[in-house]
């Protein structure tokens, strides 16, 4: 089976894995173009704090996510994969309580404590417009942008890799050296038609920041969880996080608010308790490919020209992506059938 596979962000990345770990002849383009998973945090969370619910089949998504990221870890001999547990700022009692009845039925969560404990004498106390903490475990984070920089080392180390722009008007001729194309190239795909139609993927703008702060002696150690407070704090290394994120649906750019970064450190300042202000050292902004009905497509998009794509992943793209990447090589290989509701043909619309 020869296959080309279009976008190296984290659609690409698996799609070329699972490809080659088939033993397919498995080529990957990319435009080098800005992509949301070259900056993306790579959170993952089995909980929805929203309903105080388990998101959308977690234990299987978490296992098919845990074996894909540890295969990877093992090609590219770099960490990728971080478990860690996630604190959840109680906002009020009316949560809280519903927070400590759902912890009957969710394996996930924990009662709620009043305080983070941190080892003998150290802990992190709730502010004062809190109800405690709530932890959730099973979370944890990617370093996506590793991943992506390290994947593509490794493509080009096999000669599988291209820097080259590509779309639907190359279809026809592409089509004819492949037994299969697979079109990962996230919100792009959306600016182009087809057939007269287009994938109605949306993009959801978002914005995070990388801090840091001097270590100081009396300093509680909070380099090993993360901490939400409608917002987040993801430790990425000692004294270093990633703040975020922002969700904006009616912009495109990628440049940098001023205002979102400062309303990110401060609500992060407020929630962590910090005598001291962050640093900023890095503002990123992506844009995330989400589909209307918050399922990624996947599958295939014309059966003519054998494309395919793994798609509007949005927010929990690095939970879902491996379970539908490998599925998706599953139905090119042998035509297995994909949930109808995650087929691409249900966001088809005229251009």
């Amino acid at each position: 089976m020869r296959i080309l596979v279009v976008g190296q962000g984290l659609a690409g990345t698996l799609v070329s894995h699972f490809a080659l770990q088939k033993g397919w002849d498995c080529h990957v383009i990319d435009s080098n173009s800005p992509s949301a998973s070259s900056v993306a945090a790579g959170m993952f969370n089995p909980m929805s704090f929203r309903r105080i619910i388990e998101v959308w089949d977690a234990d299987a998504h978490l296992s098919a996510m845990t074996q894909a990221y540890s295969e990877l870890e093992a090609l590219v001999k770099t960490k990728l994969l971080h478990f860690m547990p996630i604190f959840k700022c109680i906002p009020n009692q009316q949560y809280a309580d519903e927070w400590n009845r759902k912890c009957a039925e969710l394996k996930w969560i924990d009662p709620i404590q009043n305080r983070i404990a941190l080892g003998p004498g150290k802990h992190i106390s709730h502010p004062q417009n809190t109800f405690g903490f709530g932890c959730v475990r099973g979370g944890g984070w990617v370093n996506l942008p590793l991943l992506i920089t390290a994947w593509r080392s490794h493509l080009q180390n096999l000669n599988r890799y291209s820097s080259s722009a590509w779309t639907y008007n190359d279809l026809d001729e592409t089509s004819l050296a492949w037994d299969a194309i697979v079109d990962c190239r996230g919100i792009a795909t959306a600016q182009d038609s087809l057939g007269g139609e287009r994938l109605d993927i949306r993009g959801n703008r978002g914005e995070i920041l990388t801090v840091t702060s001097a270590k100081t002696s009396d300093q509680a150690k909070t380099d090993d969880f993360i901490l939400n407070f409608g917002k987040w704090a993801l430790p990425v290394e000692s004294c270093t996080w990633r703040l975020g994120a922002s969700y904006e649906w009616n912009r495109t750019d990628l440049n940098p608010t001023p205002a979102t970064a400062e309303f990110l450190l401060d609500a992060a300042h407020k929630a962590m308790g910090r005598a001291e202000r962050f640093e900023l050292i890095q503002h990123d902004v992506g844009i995330r490919p989400v589909s209307k009905d918050r399922r990624p497509a996947v599958g295939e998009l014309s059966a003519k020209h054998q494309l395919y794509t793994l798609n509007g992943l949005g927010t929990r793209g690095v939970l879902i992506a491996p379970r539908w990447a490998k599925l998706l090589i599953e139905r090119i290989s042998n035509k297995t059938q994909l949930p109808v509701n995650l087929q691409p043909i249900r966001l088809k619309i005229f251009s």
